[in-house]
């Protein structure tokens, strides 16, 4: 029932599909040893093991070294933002895609807070970073997906 959210977390965050299947079933391994200390009344089945998949995934990138932070406070960028119109016209597909090549410190913090809803706290929390580099990290991301939606809009001339 969530293999395939657990996947999808996984794909998600280290943009590697291979590694991706690897870390799933290490995941579930995870999952399992820990099962006793699964709480409904706190969160559903899914929440938990999405949040077990989180965990695991900052871990396994901390670990071998995918994960570096630099503030880029001050730094300003000047890329146009996308339309909301424009991402319209980009597949999800593509969209996935673009992010999937983003290096690994903005896609994650991307993932957890435009996807997963964790916020700049939760996730300088679990990443050791501060609250101001987790937006300012954010910041990059989203200007270097804009980049990359006006780049495909302007390629497939949409």
């Amino acid at each position: 029932m969530y293999a395939a959210r657990v996947y999808m977390l996984c794909m998600r965050y280290t943009g590697d599909s291979d590694l991706a299947k690897d870390l799933m079933q290490d995941c579930f391994i995870r999952v399992f040893d820990n099962i006793r200390k699964f709480d409904s009344s706190k969160a559903s089945l899914r929440t938990w093991i999405s949040h077990i998949t989180v965990n695991f995934i900052i871990d396994y990138l901390r670990r071998n070294r995918k994960l570096s932070f630099v503030s880029i406070d001050g730094h300003i960028l000047d890329i146009p933002e996308p339309e909301k119109d424009d991402f319209i016209k980009v597949p999800q597909e593509a969209i996935l895609e673009m992010i999937a090549r983003l290096p690994d410190s903005k896609r994650v913090i991307f993932n957890m807070y435009c996807l997963e809803n964790y916020s700049h706290k939760e996730i300088a929390k679990l990443l050791g970073i501060k609250e101001k580099t987790s937006s300012s990290i954010l910041y990059k991301a989203r200007a270097m997906l804009a980049d990359m939606v006006n780049s495909y809009i302007k390629e497939k001339g949409l």
